[in-house]
């Protein structure tokens, strides 16, 4: 077999390998759009892709997860941004309103089939040193997370009250 003719054959049997992440990818950016979150989304009744905490109640998370903290929104909003660049969200929407109210649309990829998940996060103020926070996490495609959002939200939720 010729040097050339080797390499042919590499290149056909990785384009092979490769062809059902490529196909994934392409239906991925067909079928999950970039939604337009600038209010805090609803988690839907019965969803098994989507958590909350907040506004909505608890969407598939644990009693023990309070919205209302003993910490300024601005310090909030500053664990909330280290945490989301440790994860590489990538920052879709951000907004500060005049009466102090932080609020943000990052989007979660997973790392290997490359899915997106929007988190939604808003982080109102109470007074000088509490504050109500709303936290959004869902899949775009499926019926089923596997646990992601709601992992996602404790693990959100726990930085947020070491703030």
């Amino acid at each position: 077999m010729s040097e050339s003719t080797r390499w042919k054959s590499i290149v056909m049997v990785s384009l092979l390998l490769l062809s059902p992440w490529l196909l994934v990818q392409g239906w991925i950016l067909v079928s999950a759009p970039t939604p337009e979150h600038t209010q805090l989304p609803v988690c839907p009744e019965g969803t098994q892709n989507c958590a909350s905490i907040g506004d909505g109640g608890l969407v598939r998370m644990e009693a023990s997860f309070s919205s209302t903290v003993n910490t300024n929104a601005s310090d909030l909003w500053d664990a909330f941004e280290s945490w989301s660049s440790d994860e590489h969200l990538a920052v879709e929407y951000d907004r500060i309103s005049e009466d102090g109210e932080y609020f943000s649309h990052r989007i979660a990829i997973t790392s290997f089939w490359r899915f997106p998940d929007d988190v939604v996060v808003k982080f109102t103020p109470v007074d000088d040193n509490s504050s109500v926070i709303s936290l959004y996490s869902s899949s775009r495609l499926g019926v089923s997370d596997l646990g992601v959002n709601p992992d996602r939200l404790a693990d959100l939720h726990e930085a947020l009250m070491q703030a």
